[in-house]
């Protein structure tokens, strides 16, 4: 049986319209909160939406204020998950951990102005989104009844920011100190050890080129400016060229990058640069979940007429980061992080056309993978 979560009543469309007449009536309402540049709703308290601003209808390209009354914020912007149980926002498992109903929870129960970020993944017509917003939620009485003030800021450019300073002040900068150290200790080696290094410079200087160019695809797709470039790939030799190329890796000191053994030379069409950043991540993630002396496993089986990608490490992901693992800007690995499985979704689905996901259980370890 399936666990609810933060179960609520919902109110009748008649008893919302009557609570936003009651509302609109207070003098300059309406004119003060549509001056906002902001999302802006006051919700009852089974959290359905009884007044909102211009900026919500903008934002959803409605033209009618009644097609969100009654909604839960969730069903109102088309959460992707508001429709896995037939409660709605705030009935699915995931909902568990979603930055905004905990925050309008907590207001309720504390009685005070409360304040989170939050990561959206919402569906425009057919298409995945997603936002990082704060969102903040503030307590009211009203005529005797009880409302929650609750706005929205986009903060999506924000994080992005903050996340590519991160990698350019931070990782470049580690890989490029390597890279410096290399150079410093190469006169001073045997010849018969110079090629190892060479090896070793070449792959710093990849990392490094790697990391821009990921940066870049990634801003391109989320700006709709990606052209995608379809080739020949040669199954066999694409895969294990990225588990040589990333052997290298500080992260994948002390462990080992094994490929599955398949017997069949098999090609395809997919675009090489989109699919190599998305196993790429597969394989860090996995590298980055493991420990001294344990193995991540590069596979590519066959299913009917499409290829399955698929990369295995032996750790098992809690159930709590598990609902959360696609999510922009989502990360355990702390603050300024959290493009990487994001980015697989983004490219792996939208723009290659297959499907992004993963399995975990105690017993079997983790496996990401992607079908095309």
């Amino acid at each position: 049986m399936k666990t609810k979560y933060a179960p609520a009543e919902r109110s009748s469309d008649e008893s919302v319209q009557i609570s936003n007449l009651s509302l609109e009536s207070i003098p300059y309402l309406n004119d003060i909160f549509c001056s906002l540049s902001y999302i802006f709703c006051i919700l009852n308290e089974n959290r359905q939406i009884v007044f909102t601003n211009d900026i919500l209808m903008k934002t959803l390209e409605i033209e009618n204020v009644s097609q969100v009354l009654g909604k839960r914020f969730g069903e109102a912007i088309n959460c992707h998950f508001a429709k896995d149980e037939d409660g709605g926002c705030g009935t699915s498992e995931h909902c568990r951990y979603c930055g905004s109903i905990n925050t309008i929870l907590q207001s309720q129960k504390t009685e005070l102005r409360t304040t989170s970020e939050c990561r959206i993944r919402r569906m425009i017509d057919g298409v995945e989104n997603f936002l990082d917003v704060e969102v903040t939620a503030t307590p009211f009485l009203h005529e005797s009844f009880k409302y929650t003030i609750f706005s929205l800021v986009d903060i999506t450019d924000r994080k992005r920011r903050a996340i590519i300073e991160k990698i350019f002040f931070h990782d470049i900068l580690n890989v490029a100190s390597g890279l410096k150290g290399f150079f410093e200790l190469f006169d001073s080696i045997d010849e018969e050890e110079q090629q190892g290094f060479i090896e070793m410079g070449s792959s710093l200087c990849q990392q490094i080129i790697d990391e821009i160019g990921t940066q870049r695809l990634l801003t391109q797709a989320e700006n709709h400016e990606l052209v995608v470039n379809r080739k020949t790939i040669d199954c066999h030799s694409f895969i294990n060229h990225i588990a040589s190329d990333l052997q290298f890796l500080e992260v994948a000191r002390g462990k080992n990058i094994v490929v599955s053994e398949f017997q069949d030379q098999v090609s395809f069409e997919s675009d090489p640069i989109l699919l190599r950043r998305v196993l790429n991540n597969m394989v860090k993630n996995a590298l980055e979940a493991s420990t001294s002396g344990q193995t991540v496993t590069i596979a590519v089986t066959k299913m009917d007429q499409k290829l399955k990608f698929s990369v295995h490490n032996t750790k098992f992901i809690p159930r709590n980061i598990e609902m959360q693992v696609f999510m922009r800007s989502f990360s355990t690995k702390g603050t300024q992080r959290g493009l990487g499985t994001y980015s697989m979704k983004i490219l792996g689905e939208q723009h290659l056309g297959g499907i992004v996901d993963f399995t975990t259980s105690e017993t079997d370890g983790t496996t990401f993978f992607i079908i095309l």
